[in-house]
């Protein structure tokens, strides 16, 4: 009868603790509490060890060594010498399959073991508790689900098979052979306890499994709609970069190989020729151009495959946004010159921003050519900055053509199509593209306003420098 009950509550304990492990709530736990649970951590194995059915047997094992332990003492204190004898036999051998599973990680003999000793009990508890009469049934109906729940798939036809044959073989033996059990009952109290007991703790065991495996199916049910939601994600990404390699190869072979086939040309010409001087000079400053676009497209075309492939590499430091642009100048200049536009810089000398050196510098290139190649010939430049709270803006403005209102919403896409600047200069959108990918990386936003006719004025901002944001504020 002791027996029974210490069984009963070692089930009812074993699969709560079971479904705790499994279980995904959050829960608040204080110092004690998380300090028993970093022991029970390392005495059923952590996750990335041990698989969930190998933590599931270590934590039926831990348990079952606990409550035997506990049971041993009190029924020698009762007298139960069968009991007690039975109880440290089963201790001794699931200290062994403990042993084996946790730390010599034999798994799968010490959980056929560990089975084999519970039928063995189920079987001794029928015979020692009455038979038929007793609970022994509703615990083989328990342990069924307990098996079910778990362990692998592959093994569930075993545990059907045994708790099929096993039942029904004891039930045959005992109509055959009534007086094979004893009735261990003193009176029809005890066995109303015992039954009524025995019922409520299985009804309680089955609802925690159900509940278990309602919540596992659940938590599979969602991870497989999160992958399945990365997955459209993945291909979504995939398609766009294949539409990004599509149009980088179009350039590649199109915008690229156009300026290469002009240099090739006008070589062509000066080497098979005589010409005039004029001619040399006029051929020479074509060349000169072409070279100088070829070689921007090229750094901006290599700069953005970087930024696919990596995105990253970007080294933030104090920058003087007045060395910058005026380094910029010394060769833009040059083309704003040939192609008869000022350009007026007024960048105070004074500032600094928080930026990438090499990044930095290929912004104000691309929006600076950007700007001489749709500004027409006496037309002009400006580059300033404006000043907010914690960020500078770096402004260029200039008075050309502006942007037609139909391309402005893809101006910053490699959607836009091939564009021509006031002097017939081919221009294919990537350096746009390509500004507003580092800026992003340097905690910085590129925007423009234009006006058809009028002009366009691209402002690119950039977080002010630690001591221009301290300056700026005792300033104020």
């Amino acid at each position: 009868m002791c027996y029974k009950y210490s069984l009963l509550i070692y089930e009812l304990c074993v699969t709560y603790l079971i479904i705790s492990i499994y279980s995904n709530k959050n829960q608040h736990l204080d110092k004690f509490v998380r300090k028993l649970a970093d022991v029970w951590e390392e005495l059923v194995g952590d996750r990335a060890t041990f698989s969930l059915e190998n933590r599931a047997f270590n934590s039926v094992s831990v348990v079952t060594m606990v409550l035997l332990a506990v049971l041993l003492p009190f029924n020698m204190w009762l007298g139960l010498t069968a009991i007690w004898v039975l109880v440290a036999t089963l201790l001794a051998l699931q200290v062994l399959f403990f042993y084996l599973s946790r730390y010599k990680r034999v798994y799968h003999a010490s959980m056929l073991a560990y089975v084999i000793v519970s039928y063995i009990t189920l079987i001794a508890t029928f015979y020692l508790n009455s038979g038929s009469h007793g609970p022994a049934l509703l615990l083989f109906f328990l342990t069924f689900n307990l098996l079910i729940a778990f362990s692998s798939r592959a093994k569930h036809w075993i545990w059907a098979l045994l708790h099929l044959l096993l039942p029904v073989i004891l039930l045959t033996k005992e109509y055959f052979d009534p007086t094979w059990i004893t009735d261990s009952y003193r009176n029809g109290s005890d066995r109303y306890i015992d039954i009524l007991s025995s019922y409520i703790v299985t009804l309680t065991c089955i609802y925690l499994i159900t509940n278990y495996l309602r919540k596992n199916y659940e938590r599979e049910k969602q991870i497989a709609e999160e992958r399945a939601d990365k997955i459209d994600m993945q291909n979504i990404n995939l398609e766009q970069l294949n539409q990004k390699k599509d149009k980088l190869f179009s350039i590649i072979a199109h915008d690229l190989q156009s300026p290469l086939n002009s240099i090739i040309t006008t070589l062509h010409l000066i080497a098979e020729y005589e010409l005039e001087e004029e001619e040399k000079k006029m051929l020479g400053d074509e060349l000169l151009t072409l070279t100088k676009n070829t070689s921007n497209l090229l750094t901006n075309l290599l700069t953005w495959s970087k930024l696919q492939m990596d995105g990253k590499g970007v080294r933030l430091s104090s920058e003087n946004v007045y060395e910058s642009v005026e380094r910029v100048l010394s060769i833009q200049r040059m083309l704003a010159d040939k192609k008869s536009v000022a350009i007026v810089s007024r960048v105070d000398p004074a500032i600094f921003i928080t930026a990438d050196h090499n990044m930095l510098e290929l912004v104000v290139r691309n929006l600076i050519n950007n700007a001489i190649k749709f500004t027409p010939s006496g037309g002009q430049i400006d580059i300033g900055i404006q000043l907010r709270e914690n960020t500078c803006n770096l402004l260029v403005a200039d008075n050309g053509i502006g942007i037609d209102p139909s391309q402005q919403d893809e101006i910053f896409s490699l959607k836009t199509q091939s564009t021509f600047g006031t002097n017939n200069e081919k221009g294919i959108g990537l350096g746009l593209v390509l500004c507003k990918e580092l800026l992003a990386l340097q905690q910085g936003e590129l925007w423009f306003e234009s006006a058809p006719g009028k002009g366009t004025t691209f402002y690119a901002s950039f977080p002010l420098s630690q001591a221009d944001s301290a300056d700026k504020k005792l300033s104020a």
